[in-house]
């Protein structure tokens, strides 16, 4: 909606009966659009005179008829503000968003309230992607959280946060456009335009949007002509203030297939990686969804699934569904789930290692004694052994990087993230590791 509506809806009431010319000419012509969307109007006076004539019923009534006959909404609303009275202004504008935001959304893209920020549970394993992506949300294109770029394995959540930014931006700002899709969705309508010649088409459905929400982007890896034309998309939208919010199972220097030119830009916003949930936060997932659910277990049935189902975030939601599934037809007691949920648990998973066992292994295989590992030297062999044991740490005991930098010396999120990564990066550290990893699990 432009201006043009109150310049049309000027013209009807230039011939309405009951509009005095003196108040035609002295207020309504004087009167200035300052905000419109699809459901307001807003309209400012020159003076308290014309603002207290504009809101009696009988003027104000008349307003809102022809402005609405005009525009062809019959709902649209019609606010007076006193001009240059910004605060006024804003007030009368933020209450408007807030009535706007009670719509029903578009489920055809998976934006709804089944993914939001209520709906997400929070521990030490995702706390700081939770809040970077509420930060992103509220306000979406700052530069210095552009692009945000949440990245661990499959099942942990990262989805559903980055779903969660859409709703809430469309919550928030309605006149923003959302745009949730897939690596393999973005290149299926690349090649499509390539094959039919659609290139404008393309570029307006993905480069016209306040906010564009893609989702593994590893699966960009080995095609070329489509990496290229997302690293274009991905240009144009950020310099026009434009927010993109990516995910993936790599953070972006261990993308090392990828255009060298996409890394170096998602690693220009925020980073943030989420890790396999602690048990707290397992539970507190499981209990979440008994609630919704309407279903109650017993604690100990509760401690015996959080304990055992480990993996992630989807397992322990089929852990849940299948317990759901059976209490509908019998009653469901420890030794029943523990039978019916054998399937999902390994009998060699690493529940049994401690912080304390990993340690001693390390530093065995190093000759190392355990105190050098969560000393504070740096000497290459013991910051080796050290990173071999923090990813250990981090692969197979659910620990947060927060958890792990306490127990090796009270070392930064950001240190035990350099030091996995250095393993990571290394074929033969990566094989050490899982050398020590098996003797333990081995018994």
């Amino acid at each position: 909606m432009s201006g043009k509506v109150w310049k049309d809806a000027l013209e009807l009431l230039k011939y309405d009966s009951n509009v005095s010319k003196i108040i035609y000419e002295s207020i309504l012509c004087k009167m200035k659009e300052e905000y419109s969307s699809d459901s307001v109007l807003i309209l400012s006076c020159r003076d308290e005179y014309s603002l207290s004539h504009a809101k009696s019923k009988d003027l104000g009534d008349a307003v809102k008829n022809a402005v609405r006959t005009v525009s062809d909404n019959p709902k649209l609303n019609v606010k007076f503000v006193l001009e240059g009275d910004t605060q006024s202004l804003n007030s009368t504008v933020l209450s408007e968003k807030a009535a706007e935001r009670q719509y029903t959304p578009d489920t055809s893209d998976g934006l709804t309230d089944e993914f939001t920020f209520s709906t997400f549970v929070t521990g030490d394993c995702n706390r700081f992607a939770y809040a970077s992506a509420v930060s992103v949300a509220n306000n979406p294109g700052q530069t210095q959280r552009n692009p945000l770029y949440l990245w661990g394995n499959s099942g942990l959540g990262k989805t559903h946060l980055m779903k969660a930014i859409g709703y809430q931006v469309r919550r928030l700002y309605p006149e923003k456009v959302v745009l949730y899709t897939t690596c393999e969705q973005f290149t299926n309508a690349f090649v499509s335009c390539i094959n039919n010649k659609s290139y404008d088409s393309f570029r307006r459905k993905y480069r016209t949007v306040d906010v564009l929400l893609i989702d593994d982007i590893q699966f960009l890896i080995g095609k070329e002509g489509t990496q290229t034309e997302f690293f274009n998309t991905f240009e144009a939208l950020v310099n026009a203030g434009k927010q993109i919010v990516i995910t993936s199972d790599k953070m972006p220097s261990n993308l090392t297939e990828l255009d060298s030119r996409l890394t170096s830009r998602f690693q220009n916003g925020i980073m943030m990686d989420i890790q396999p949930p602690d048990f707290e936060t397992r539970k507190a997932i499981f209990l979440s969804k008994s609630e919704a659910g309407g279903l109650s277990f017993d604690d100990d049935i509760v401690n015996f699934v959080c304990e055992n189902v480990t993996v992630n975030i989807r397992q322990l939601n089929g852990a849940y569904n299948t317990l759901s599934s059976y209490s509908s037809v019998g009653e469901v007691t420890l030794d029943v789930a523990q039978k019916i949920l054998a399937p999902l648990i390994s009998p060699d998973a690493d529940k049994t290692l401690t912080p304390e066992m990993v340690i001693n292994a390390v530093a065995k295989y190093y000759s190392l004694t355990p105190d050098k590992l969560i000393s504070q030297q740096r000497k290459a062999d013991i910051s080796e052994a050290r990173n071999i044991a923090m990813i250990i740490c981090r692969d197979h005991l659910d620990m947060t990087l927060d958890k792990i930098g306490k127990i090796f010396g009270g070392r930064k999120h950001s240190t035990v993230l350099h030091g996995i990564s250095n393993v990571e990066d290394n074929p033969e550290l990566k094989r050490i590791a899982t050398d020590i990893v098996k003797k333990l699990t081995d018994g």
